[in-house]
């Protein structure tokens, strides 16, 4: 578990790691509802008995709680979610949960700490500025407690009809392919193309516009993209690979809101 991070606290909002047991669970409740009874993922049968989206590396995570202060203790608090986790957290796992579906071998051979960021969520009645705001400040606040270089992990564009995606998927590659030694490639069993579109033909502006609100967030960090994309039928997504390099996070979120 992470030490040193300071809740950072904007009106009735608040962003934290979590502290408890409980409020992990919280989170796993949150990435449940949101994954599986919202976005139409389908569930192991045990983590359906639960209704908790949970697996082995939750253990290894450290767990980033958006926290609405002003909704009853009772019926929960957390409103938004972000998995961290640290190379240096992985030595008993030994792998990261991107490792499922991309070979990260490039990412891995970065010297310094590195990141993987997942499950993340927030509640359908939470998604506005300001808490995905408060996401952003936690993790360049985190980001700069761990002296992280380089941070990765998978992005989903929801559903999973390729065709549909057609666009978004090639203006993905045509635009913001990452350069090789920072390539993640799409496991081979599970690879589906990206180039499905030539780039000719695309109307960049309108594409950039169709993306998930978090694939957007990130390419405004000078994210790029992964090689490949992974239909993940659980889920009822289609996965690309993100990596940012963290210099602008830091420089935006993190100095700009100094816990202090």
């Amino acid at each position: 578990m992470s030490k040193g991070f300071a809740e950072i606290i904007s009106g009735n909002l608040a962003v934290r790691l979590a502290n408890s047991a409980e409020e992990v669970k919280a989170a796993q409740e949150l990435r449940y509802k949101v994954f599986y009874e919202e976005m139409g993922g389908i569930p192991s049968e045990e983590v359906k008995a639960q209704k908790c989206d949970f697996d082995q590396f939750d253990n290894y995570c450290d767990h980033l709680l958006v926290i609405d202060y002003d909704l009853p203790k009772e019926t929960g608090q957390v409103v938004g979610t972000y998995r961290l986790l640290r190379r240096s957290a992985i030595a008993e796992i030994g792998k990261f949960y991107s490792e499922s579906e991309f070979d990260v071998s490039a990412i891995k051979k970065e010297s310094g700490e590195i990141l993987e960021l997942g499950r993340s969520c927030v509640d359908e009645n939470h998604r506005n500025r300001s808490v995905m705001q408060l996401l952003w400040r936690g993790i360049g606040t985190y980001v700069a407690l761990h002296d992280i270089k380089l941070m990765f992990g998978c992005a989903s564009l929801f559903g999973t009809d390729v065709k549909e995606h057609a666009t978004s998927l090639s203006y993905l590659y045509h635009y913001h392919l990452a350069p090789e030694e920072l390539r993640a490639i799409a496991l081979p069993d599970l690879y589906i193309e990206t180039n499905l579109i030539a780039k000719e033909a695309l109307d960049s502006k309108e594409a950039f516009n169709s993306l998930p609100a978090l694939i957007k967030g990130y390419l405004r960090l000078g994210g790029y993209i992964g090689q490949g994309a992974v239909i993940d039928p659980h889920c009822n997504t289609i996965d690309v690979a993100i990596v940012v390099k963290t210099d602008l996070i830091t420089d935006k979120y993190a100095n700009r809101y100094s816990t202090k």
